[in-house]
């Protein structure tokens, strides 16, 4: 978490050990025992909060929908009824990490409109923190990232120098490189692949000499493969997939290994090698129902019925897109307005699979983080 936790070290009522063990006890006890429990648990102490949200913090990428669960919980626990946590900020602290771990955990699992509540009641205890600063400029590089998702890409071109430079003054160097991962993201996906490659190239570089850079290294491996997919190089881009794939399950990172399989089986596509590349997508498919993220194997049914149509298997593709799209409906995924959905729709009325707009609705709900 950036060490931004490690502030309020002369404040702890418990001892590091008896915080940790309290956050151990937490983490066993249902979460719909705990209010009943709360003192007996400690729940109130600063230092058991902090052993949380560095568990929780780790598990983002390998439980999203647990970590959103424990962050909703402890942010309800704290701010209703209003308790008194520590003697300063903590309290108004807290409330913000809860609710930007939740927001981040509902961004990895499409729900998007649940997230941007999240971040709005990020800001509102981030901005009551002594440390506003730093902590409002994560939740920046959070909004950023769902900019990207939504394909706002311009926004996010011009927003990334600024956030990099505060980052940057405030000694944020973790956040500082995973903003220009962003920008990386949005040149690549506005065709601007030399300038991409670029950039990933420089994260590659600056995350080997950081602490906690590997995740940030695998996932400039993954970007440059995607990107010599494009350029037509696919051996290279499989080579980068090679290179990635050991990082991630060392750091156990569940998401990772699964957006690593959809490139993959984007760039065995790209080579022609169908059937090969729907292995690869089943594969992330499996991975990301692990995770409980509905959204990306929705996305993925739409993705291999793509594939189908390709190798003529026209009633196969249609049970795909079948499979798809009232889970889409479910999530609110449904962009307002896109006519590719309708269009697709319409065309399942019809028996006869309309592949332009099936090929506009994947391509709008991609895989990147």
């Amino acid at each position: 978490m950036t060490g931004r936790l490690l502030v309020f070290p002369w404040r702890r009522h418990l001892s590091i050990d008896d915080g940790k063990e309290a956050a151990e006890r937490i983490l066993a006890t249902p979460i719909a025992e705990r209010r009943a429990k709360a003192k007996e648990l400690l729940l109130e102490d600063p230092s058991t909060i902090v052993f949380l949200l560095g568990r929780f913090t780790a598990q983002i990428e390998s439980a999203p929908a647990n970590v959103h669960d424990e962050a909703e919980f402890l942010y309800w626990f704290i701010g209703k009824p209003r308790r008194k946590i520590g003697v300063f900020d903590e309290r108004e602290y807290f409330l913000g990490e809860c609710a930007l771990l939740a927001a981040k955990a509902c961004r990895f699992l499409s729900r998007r409109e649940e997230a941007r509540r999240w971040m709005d009641r990020s800001e509102a205890g981030f901005r009551l923190s002594a440390r506003h600063v730093e902590d409002l400029s994560r939740l920046a590089y959070e909004r950023l990232a769902s900019y990207v998702e939504e394909r706002r890409f311009e926004e996010v071109l011009e927003m990334v120098p600024e956030l990099f430079e505060t980052m940057v003054a405030h000694d944020m160097v973790e956040e500082a490189i995973k903003t220009r991962f962003l920008e990386g993201w949005a040149l690549r996906e506005t065709g601007k692949l030399v300038e991409a490659a670029d950039v990933f190239t420089r994260v590659a570089d600056w995350a080997r000499s950081v602490k906690n850079g590997a995740r940030l290294l695998a996932g400039s491996y993954v970007n440059l493969g995607q990107i010599q997919a494009a350029l037509g190089d696919g051996e290279q881009a499989l080579r980068m997939a090679t290179e990635a794939m050991p990082i991630f399950r060392e750091l156990n990172d569940l998401l990772g290994l699964a957006k690593l399989r959809w490139t993959i089986g984007d760039t065995l596509r790209a080579q022609g090698k169908i059937p090969a590349a729907i292995e690869a997508y089943r594969e992330a498919q499996k991975e990301f129902g692990a995770l409980q993220m509905r959204a990306d194997v929705a996305s993925l049914h739409l993705v291999i019925a793509d594939q189908l149509l390709s190798l003529g298997q026209e009633r196969q593709a249609e049970w795909e897109v079948r499979a798809a799209l009232p889970v889409l409906e479910e999530e609110k995924m449904i962009p307002e307005g896109l006519a590719a959905y309708g269009l697709l729709r319409e065309s399942l009325r019809r028996k006869q699979i309309n592949r332009d707009a099936l090929r506009d609705l994947h391509g709008y709900f991609r895989h990147d983080r």
